[in-house]
């Protein structure tokens, strides 16, 4: 086994020489121990990081009274954490699995790099990708969920892929290596555990090589994924941009052969369900203003873009400028600047720039969102225009007017920030005092050509 190990490390690249020390993630359960067993039989210094989810009461203190043990035995470097998995599941409706998958992977990955390793060692092993294939096959998934877990992703490495479950059962007796059974393990409760106990052993009756057989269809799925991958790549050239934390998706996706397919790569990784990007590719040439949701974003059909933006809640706030001396550095960077010598003061020719006269303004003044009713004078306009209008008129979206500012005097609006002055706040031939106010965050948020 320890010779099979170097080997597979070696050949996948998962820990070099001279590649910063490793955290092994050690549960207490038989595949992590052996894991961090073997790592210390090759040469390895690992530290190790445990959760405590405080799912299973005194069993789970004594999982991590095993692992501390472990650590001191082997004189390494320990980190613990106790999560409350139940409430974290409750607040961010997620399944109790769901939510300890979230919360240990964010902490390995905050240990990982507040202490210096370069990767994060799992012990999942040849039985756990191959479960993993069943779960996505069951639940709908493209091709990529097929290709069963890789041996690196980022900053996680598995160097047990190579083992069956029954190899490292057997390895560990021989070795008299101790270790924590979990009971949850034996119950059928979750889907990972049918699928252990009933689906692969009927399998397993029609193949006694199951587990092979599965592994060598993964690595042949992986490399018809790579090529597929390089296609799709090749015909979104051009439709997808990045904005921020937004994806833009050019609409023209829907006249490529296979859309509901290239959608499905795009939109996966997002919380789209196969059904939803099915609506959406149907759907791509319906008129604006169509919205989709998953639980982490929405996507937003535009004019000529679907735009992917993740899910915020709308905030009703209203930010006070109390004098001019004083800059507002949230939800937008704004600063001012009195401008007392007008005569020699040549005003920015910058939509990010309003110039206003200081002295028709009475402070505070506001900075909220848009309303439906909001109305102004724009600039060189006799008449009033509702803040709507502009908007359609600019081609904004759904997204770039919920991110639109308006600068006011109590309900007058002065400045439609980053876009449109007021006429009734100009600078004109008698102003003896200008305020010149910068927004420095940008308002505009899309692609309107």
């Amino acid at each position: 086994m320890i010779g099979r190990f170097k080997d597979y490390i070696a050949k996948n690249q998962l820990v070099g020489s001279s590649s910063p020390p490793v955290l092994a993630a050690i549960s207490g359960g038989i595949d992590s121990v052996v894991m961090l067993h073997l790592f210390v039989e090759a040469g390895f210094r690992p530290g190790i990081v445990h959760c405590n989810y405080g799912l299973r009461g005194g069993e789970s203190d004594g999982d991590e009274a095993f692992v501390r043990e472990l650590a001191e035995g082997y004189r390494l470097a320990f980190y613990v954490k106790r999560f409350d998995t139940e409430g974290y599941a409750r607040d961010n409706k997620l399944s109790v699995q769901m939510a300890a998958r979230r919360l240990r992977y964010q902490w390995f990955e905050a240990v990982r790099r507040d202490h210096g390793y370069g990767s994060v060692a799992i012990g999942h092993n040849k039985d756990d990708t191959v479960e993993t294939f069943l779960i996505n096959l069951a639940r709908g998934t493209g091709l990529k969920g097929l290709t069963g877990m890789k041996p690196k992703a980022g900053h996680v490495i598995r160097p047990l892929l190579f083992a069956t479950r029954q190899e490292i059962a057997t390895y560990c007796h021989q070795q008299g290596i101790t270790y924590r059974e979990d009971s949850t393990n034996q119950t059928i409760k979750y889907s990972r555990n049918k699928i252990r106990h009933h689906i692969i052993p009927a399998f397993e009756q029609l193949n006694p090589g199951f587990l092979e057989t599965m592994a060598g269809n993964m690595e042949r799925l992986q490399a018809a994924y790579a090529l597929y991958n390089s296609q799709a790549q090749a015909h979104l050239q051009g439709l997808v941009r990045r904005q921020g934390s937004d994806l833009w998706i050019d609409k023209r996706i829907g006249a490529l052969k296979g859309d509901e397919a290239l959608l499905y790569e795009l939109l996966k990784g997002y919380g789209f369900t196969g059904e939803r990007i099915r609506e959406v590719a149907a759907g791509i040439q319906g008129p604006p203003g169509k919205q989709y949701w998953s639980d982490t974003h929405r996507l937003i059909r535009d004019r000529r873009w679907l735009i992917l933006t993740p899910r915020r809640p709308y905030s009703p706030l209203r930010y006070y400028i109390e004098s001019a001396d004083e800059d507002l550095h949230d939800p937008i960077h704004l600063s001012f600047r009195l401008v007392e010598d007008v005569g020699h003061y040549k005003m920015p020719l910058s939509r990010e720039v309003a110039c206003v006269d200081y002295d028709k303004l009475h402070f505070p003044l506001i900075l909220r969102k848009w309303q439906q009713g909001d109305y102004f004078q724009p600039l060189g306009m006799k008449g009033l225009k509702k803040i709507s209008d502009l908007f359609v008129d600019r081609k904004y979206s759904i997204l770039d007017k919920e991110r639109s500012w308006l600068l006011t005097q109590g309900e007058q609006i002065i400045w439609v920030v980053g876009e449109r002055l007021d006429e009734r706040f100009k600078v004109e031939a008698h102003t003896r005092r200008i305020l010149e106010i910068t927004c420095h965050s940008g308002t505009s948020t899309g692609f309107t050509d």
